[in-house]
């Protein structure tokens, strides 16, 4: 029907902006452990809580499992607003641990263990030794 029509439009060309919104809206969200909703939620949680809301799409439950899809990012300069960055042999884990959403200039939205929702630059030294990747979603 042309209602869907609109919404997969209005999808398509989200506006700049919404990604922002949605991270807003979680920031201070604490962090737990295997948590799912706003009461506490982990970084993998959190990735597909904002996924869903800003682009209708659902991500797997795990960080390793998001890294299987998409298209590797080659080089940190390339990344996009949107893009999905992962980092290995964090607190959570060994091999893929972490993932957060790049928010462009040089941040990333993630569930920290230790602040909850927050904004982390990139240069970060924590997570600059424990980069490893990013890959890009495709969003219809």
């Amino acid at each position: 029907s042309s209602s869907l029509i609109i919404e997969l439009q209005n999808r398509s060309n989200v506006k700049k902006g919404r990604l922002h919104e949605v991270v807003d809206s979680y920031l201070g969200v604490p962090y737990k452990w295997g948590g799912i909703t706003r009461d506490g939620m982990d970084c993998s949680a959190f990735a597909r809580a904002a996924f869903r809301e800003v682009y209708g799409i659902e991500l797997p439950r795990t960080s390793k499992q998001m890294y299987q899809l998409g298209n590797i990012i080659h080089q940190q300069k390339e990344l996009n607003e949107g893009d999905l960055v992962f980092f290995q042999n964090t607190y959570s884990g060994d091999g893929i641990s972490h993932v957060g959403i790049y928010l462009g200039n040089g941040e990333f939205a993630h569930a920290s263990s230790s602040k909850g929702v927050t904004i982390t630059p990139m240069s970060n030294p924590y997570f600059t030794k424990r980069y490893a990747g990013a890959k890009r979603i495709a969003r219809q």
